[in-house]
């Protein structure tokens, strides 16, 4: 059966990047595969940049050989994707036998410098070599694009800016741009404006998006995304992650007085599957995933499942209408928010 969305896992990449004490490669590994194991299909896995500007990398190399490579239930190919910064991290990645090049890039030279210490036309000139080198050697390239739903002090042509940079990273070569919102500040209407305005320029097949949570609104902004055409979301659990490179660059005010936390993988996949909009993920195995991610960091993490004690029994009393919702009797698959639904 096929999904009526595709979750990817970032955890192993972000969750871990910035973290301050050094995690064992064999670790990781164990985490990656119980990902895969879980029914994940993607999983971003490692980060090929100098140890210099993210320790808990250097051992990207170890970690992608010791991912196991065995197809996934349906029989689809795991594929481990990697995130790389320029040229000498795109070819490290290819000999390493990556699956899948991840990019980076932003709407501003502003936050652009903050973060990848470059102006957006070197990043754009570094992201073209990439998927040359990718395309060379049959390894498929996607994008990211950092503060994608605004941040303090955008101008008016943020939107504009937004489509024309998706637009122009399709046109280089990358499969698919993830549209970012590390600041979180995204809300309902926003995620549909911007979703209206980058698919004017490309297909929605060619979108994905990876949401924040520190105001509560990840979840909305998930279902906003599903209605408005996108079937590609990026996540870590437990929300763990955070780019505090932006701490540079915008107002504590802006931000307030706490970081912003990732969108929990645990919540989006429940959200979805009550909803009956299946993931192919195993519920129960992401928990202890996010349970087993808690222990190698040492700290709580954000899932609402996990704190609230939900489980694969409780998402199957809830689809079965004991919750009080249910899809009407002869919905299609892929029952989307804001359709009539029935109480039981």
């Amino acid at each position: 059966m096929r999904n009526n969305v595709e979750v990817i896992e970032i955890g192993p990449r972000e969750g871990l990047q910035y973290h301050p004490e050094y995690i064992p490669a064999e670790k990781k590994i164990a985490l990656a595969n119980m990902l895969f194991e879980c029914g994940f299909r993607k999983v971003e896995v490692a980060s090929f940049v100098h140890p210099k500007a993210a320790p808990q990398m250097k051992d990207a190399v170890e970690v992608l050989s010791g991912i196991r490579r065995s197809e996934t239930a349906d029989g689809q190919e795991r594929i481990r994707q990697v995130l790389v910064p320029n040229e000498t991290g795109c070819r490290s990645a290819i000999a390493s036998k990556s699956d899948e090049i991840a990019v980076w890039i932003f709407l501003t030279d502003r936050l652009s410098y903050s973060t990848l210490n470059r102006s957006i036309a070197e990043t754009l000139k570094r992201i073209s070599t990439i998927c040359e080198i990718a395309g060379a050697n049959a390894v498929k390239v996607s994008a990211y694009v950092g503060a994608a739903f605004g941040y303090p002090g955008e101008d008016a042509s943020h939107y504009e800016n937004l489509s024309a940079m998706v637009a122009k990273l399709v046109q280089l070569g990358c499969r698919q741009v993830c549209l970012s919102d590390e600041l979180a500040m995204a809300n309902p209407v926003t995620v549909r404006e911007h979703l209206r305005v980058c698919m004017s320029e490309v297909e929605p097949s060619k979108l994905a998006v990876h949401f924040y949570d520190n105001r509560g609104m990840g979840l909305a902004n998930v279902f906003t995304a599903y209605e408005s055409g996108v079937r590609v979301f990026k996540s870590s659990l437990g929300g763990a992650g955070v780019h505090n490179h932006f701490r540079t660059v915008i107002p504590e005010k802006s931000l307030g007085k706490s970081y912003p936390h990732g969108l929990a993988t645990e919540d989006i996949v429940y959200g979805f599957e009550e909803m009956g909009i299946t993931t192919g993920i195993d519920i129960d195995r992401l928990i202890e995933c996010g349970r087993f991610l808690e222990k190698l960091l040492g700290t709580k993490l954000y899932s609402r499942v996990r704190s609230s004690g939900l489980s694969g029994e409780t998402l199957e009393l809830a689809k079965t209408g004991l919750f009080g919702l249910r899809a009407p009797q002869g919905t299609a698959p892929g029952w989307a928010p804001g359709e009539a639904s029935v109480r039981q």
